[in-house]
């Protein structure tokens, strides 16, 4: 499959900077992150990212191969998987002109279970660099402790991460001999054993090892199918620290410094679980809203708002359209995006079967 976007009547792909590539600012340059960009943007806003690449499948639905392209031609990366005879990935290829990689994945046993990293990196007029990598360093073991009398769930990892100090005020990430228990979220179940909020924490940011900060506090809510209606993030004005005593218990202490803000997204279903409003709202204000008009699980039409540079008084929506044509297998090829009232995308996918 081909696929990639045309800019219709002296439109263009969504950029922060004028520097900015057409595939947008500050984006890690992966296949997955370029999708979820390209989605995202084209079915919840209504503006436009940017897509050119080919993909190729294999009688399975993996994809063995994919060129990712500038708008110029010039390729972004290129990329050739290989799997084994049970469908896990085993090798990848990619790179440009300007370096070339290769991963080789190993698995614990006949599981899905991704147990090494091997990793090799060719830049252009240098030799080739080796790593190996044991994925467990990324996943590390957790341990969790429900307490039914709270109802709460307190998440620990088990780590062997430690600041060590270089100077007078510097430190650096180091290992230590010893693996220790991290507090790392605290769950409070609802009478439904639904999470109702989370606090998260930190054990990174302190650099004597001795202390535990409060990175983030979360609630949320559902509705009577258990669906996720709001998730709301909420900080004080106050940084919190937990101190784990001899008893082991944590004892908070507060400090001043952090900026007060409330955030949250809110959801609305249909009567198929389809979201059909997501809303996003910072300090009491909204900062962007899609309302999706659906038919058989397709999207139709969006109204958007998006408040930047607005008052709430001015908050209009954008009438976005979205006209498809579809081929023999009912796949579409062709999505036009129109904006209130003008074709401004085009995005194409040249699709052969075998």
């Amino acid at each position: 499959m081909k696929e990639y976007v045309l800019f219709l009547n002296n439109s263009g792909p969504y950029t922060f900077l004028k520097s900015d590539s057409e595939y947008g600012h500050a984006i890690i340059m992966t296949p997955k992150n370029l999708r979820e960009s390209m989605r995202s943007s084209w079915f919840e806003t209504d503006f436009c990212r940017y897509t050119n690449n080919e993909t190729y499948y294999d009688k399975n639905r993996n994809i063995t191969k994919e060129i990712w392209y500038y708008e110029s031609g010039e390729i972004v990366d290129d990329y050739n998987y290989t799997y084994d005879s049970v469908g896990r990935k085993i090798n990848e290829n990619s790179g440009n002109k300007h370096a070339a990689r290769n991963i080789q994945y190993f698995y614990e046993g006949a599981s899905n279970k991704l147990k090494f990293v091997k990793y090799s990196l060719k830049w252009k007029d240098e030799p080739t660099k080796t790593y190996f990598g044991n994925r467990e360093t990324y996943t590390p073991f957790t341990i969790t402790k429900y307490d039914s009398v709270s109802k709460t769930d307190s998440i620990f990892t088990v780590t062997d991460f430690i600041r060590k100090k270089v100077g007078e005020n510097s430190y650096q990430d180091a290992k230590d001999s010893i693996f220790r228990k991290k507090l790392t979220r605290v769950n409070l179940y609802d009478e439904n054993f639904q999470i109702k909020e989370s606090k998260y924490f930190d054990h990174k940011t302190d650099y004597n090892n001795k202390k535990l900060f409060q990175s983030g506090f979360t609630k949320f809510e559902y509705d009577s199918l258990g669906r996720t209606t709001k998730e709301t993030q909420i900080r004080d004005d106050k940084y919190h620290y937990f101190i784990l005593e001899e008893n082991g218990k944590y004892r908070e202490e507060l400090k001043d410094g952090e900026y007060p803000s409330v955030s949250s997204v809110e959801y609305e279903f249909d009567k198929n679980g389809n979201i059909i409003k997501k809303t996003r709202i910072y300090q009491g204000s909204i900062t962007n809203q899609a309302q999706f008009v659906l038919d058989k699980n397709q999207i139709q039409k969006l109204y958007y708002i998006d408040s930047w540079g607005k008052k709430n008084e001015e908050l209009v929506p954008n009438n976005v359209l979205f006209k498809y044509k579809y081929d023999q297998h009912n796949n579409w090829i062709e999505c036009i995006k129109n904006v209130n009232g003008q074709d401004l995308y085009l995005w194409k996918r040249e699709i052969k079967y075998y």
